[in-house]
């Protein structure tokens, strides 16, 4: 059954922080001028005086409670416009920009007031192209993230399986925001949120941060590892508390993994964060444990390497014969690490160092395409497994 992740209060309190840190300067650097800009979570934000009109926060506005002034909010409310409706193929004519600030702000103004107050962003270093410059309108030329980028990070969020669906949502709507109304128009496939897969343990963000806490810090962690029943839900493995020295956690196969030293267990072992629970990080760091630490650690980019489909054990040579149309395959699962020469006959011999498990079941999912010639008793495990697939079959 899954369980809430807990925080001891002896070893896991923490404070409170808060959602933006703000950091405050005056444009021209010193401390005479009357509109300053701050900064919240890296996003630029104006406010006139010592009275915040509007917060400008991951591209939406923001009341902060001060009564709102039309002319104190225009400039902030062109803003708003350029980054939800322009871009290098859409830019906006001062008609545009005068009717999307009545409509969406109720704000009239006209079109001498809105390019003085584009000139004075663009004072203020907001990248803006103008009709002067290009003949066309006014469009925000600069974004922290261009279209693509957002893109790949959105689709890094759907195919994350680790992440709860509710908690994907809400980054991917977070996300959205980076881009404009054009931007977010053309994402339809993540209407189809719920038909890409994900785990439900919502304790994985707290089981993160506790790790990386006990990382930085050197210390040991407690939890409970579960595997999957046919219902979808966790169940515990036997038993119980594992006692863990962390070492690295990493991402691959789209879920998070944490190597650590297992006390009482395996040198080394990797278990995935959304299938741990009750987690507990111990309260003082033990003596030794540094030391291990650092004869221990690996790097996660190897480590991940040689362990195809996750499968622990030792790393060994393996030499196999393939054909040569499977290199792109290969190269997918290990890149410049596999060692591939041409053999004849259209086939070619990979070399590559690996645990021998992960390497039972890479050969195994490629069939006839591909056999293992060393080492020996790999070669003998998986010509067994083959024996007992034709049994499975011709029962």
């Amino acid at each position: 059954m899954s369980r809430r992740t807990r925080a001891p209060s002896e070893c896991c309190a923490k404070r409170a922080r808060a959602p933006h840190s703000i950091r405050t300067r005056n444009c021209n650097g010193s401390g005479s001028s009357h509109v300053r800009s701050i900064c919240i979570a890296n996003s630029p934000v104006l406010f006139f005086g010592t009275e915040v009109i509007l917060a400008y926060i991951t591209g939406e506005i923001a009341y902060t409670g001060a009564k709102l002034d039309g002319k104190k909010a225009l400039l902030l409310c062109i803003l708003q416009v350029l980054t939800d409706y322009s871009d290098g193929e859409h830019p906006m004519t001062s008609g545009e920009i005068l009717r999307r600030l009545k409509e969406d702000y109720g704000i009239e103004t006209n079109r001498n007031t809105v390019s003085r107050n584009i000139g004075v962003l663009r004072d203020l270093n907001f990248e803006i192209s103008t009709y002067e410059e290009n003949r066309q309108g006014a469009y925000l030329s600069a974004r922290e993230f261009d279209n693509v980028e957002i893109r790949w990070l959105i689709d890094g969020v759907l195919n994350s399986k680790y992440l709860p669906e509710n908690y994907a949502k809400e980054l991917i709507n977070k996300l959205k925001k980076l881009g404009n109304r054009h931007f977010v128009s053309g994402m339809d496939h993540v209407s189809a949120l719920r038909e890409w897969p994900h785990q439900n343990n919502r304790a994985i963000s707290a089981n993160m941060q506790f790790l990386g806490d006990a990382i930085g810090s050197c210390r040991r962690v407690r939890f409970t590892y579960n595997q999957m029943d046919c219902d979808g839900k966790l169940q515990p493995l036997e038993g119980g508390m594992r006692e863990l020295l962390p070492l690295r956690m990493f991402c691959t196969n789209s879920q998070y993994y944490l190597v650590a030293h297992e006390f009482g267990g395996y040198n080394l072992a990797h278990f995935r964060l959304d299938r741990m629970t009750d987690m507990v990080v111990c309260g003082t760091q033990i003596e030794g444990d540094c030391e291990l630490r650092e004869r221990l650690d690996v790097d996660a980019a190897i480590y991940v390497r040689e362990h195809p489909h996750m499968y622990g054990g030792k790393a060994v040579p393996v030499l196999l014969k393939m054909p040569r149309a499977l290199a792109g395959a290969v190269f997918d699962a290990f890149g410049s690490a596999a060692s591939m020469t041409a053999s004849g006959g259209g086939f070619m011999h990979v070399r590559v160092k690996a645990a021998a498990e992960g390497m039972r079941f890479f050969a195994l999912q490629f069939g006839p395409n591909c056999e293992v010639l060393e080492p020996k008793d790999l070669r003998e495990q998986v010509v067994a497994d083959i024996k007992n697939m034709m049994e499975r079959y011709d029962g």
